[in-house]
């Protein structure tokens, strides 16, 4: 069941119609925005190339009025992928507000970003923006952390909304993280960028600020979490396509 998403939709989820009163919702979501660019690293060049490349981008950032203060940025490598062939590399940007990423945006256009982005030792195949709601932070992302990513389809029952689904999510992740849990939760719908696939209603994104903590938290969830009760109420949506990542933090706010 494809979800249609506006823009007043992802900020407010105000439902209305004739005759029917708004729905309640337990939470209210925390948004904030995410840019991906996806793609392959030029001939001759690495990971370490890219890492380089981010420090020409970051002392030119320092010189930008503090447009990019509250911009976070990531380095991913895929490891299990089903597209390994034309997907090498993943750079992503998130930010809190929209306010925050189009005032980094127009400085990056206006004064000499593009300039700059010649120098990529990455050719970009995709480029998205996207929406990303906050389920649960993991146990801390600090700037030079290796972390480990999973990006999944994800497509809601019938009968149910996006709004129902992140409330029955934050229940389960607040019940996961009193026995311990320290996985990050997040759920995207892409702006502009990215069509989602037929069927496909939203990203889920589960991600751990270390890459061996992802298997800690693997193993606290078939031993304990995932027989519980909060396990059981989780329902509405179904996930399938996970592909996972290894990345470094390059920098958080």
């Amino acid at each position: 069941m494809k979800l249609l998403l506006s823009l007043s939709l992802i900020l407010s989820f105000v439902i209305s119609a004739d005759d029917h009163e708004t729905p309640e919702y337990k939470y209210e979501p925390e948004a904030n925005k995410a840019e991906y660019f996806i793609g392959t690293y030029n001939q001759g060049k690495d990971l370490g190339d890219l890492v380089a490349w981010y420090g020409k981008f970051a002392k030119w950032a320092e010189g930008q009025d503090g447009a990019f203060d509250k911009m976070s940025t990531a380095l991913l490598t895929p490891v299990f992928h089903s597209n390994l062939s034309s997907v090498e590399v993943m750079w992503s940007n998130n930010w809190p507000t929209p306010t925050d990423q189009f005032n980094g945006m127009q400085k990056w256009f206006l004064d000499g970003g593009p300039k700059l982005a010649e120098s990529l030792p990455t050719t970009w195949s995709e480029a998205i923006d996207a929406w990303q709601w906050v389920v649960s932070e993991p146990a801390s992302l600090e700037a030079g952390q290796m972390m480990y990513a999973t990006y999944a389809d994800c497509s809601l029952e019938d009968g149910y909304d996006l709004r129902q689904v992140y409330d029955m999510y934050k229940d389960f992740a607040i019940y996961a993280q009193s026995q311990g849990d320290t996985v990050g939760r997040k759920l995207i719908v892409p702006e502009a960028g990215r069509k989602l696939a037929d069927g496909v209603d939203f990203v889920r994104l589960m991600y751990s600020s270390s890459i061996s903590e992802r298997g800690v938290n693997a193993d606290l969830y078939y031993s304990k979490i995932g027989n519980s009760q909060a396990s059981a109420d989780l329902k509405g949506f179904y996930c399938n396509n996970g592909r996972s990542y290894v990345g470094m933090s390059m920098s958080a706010f």
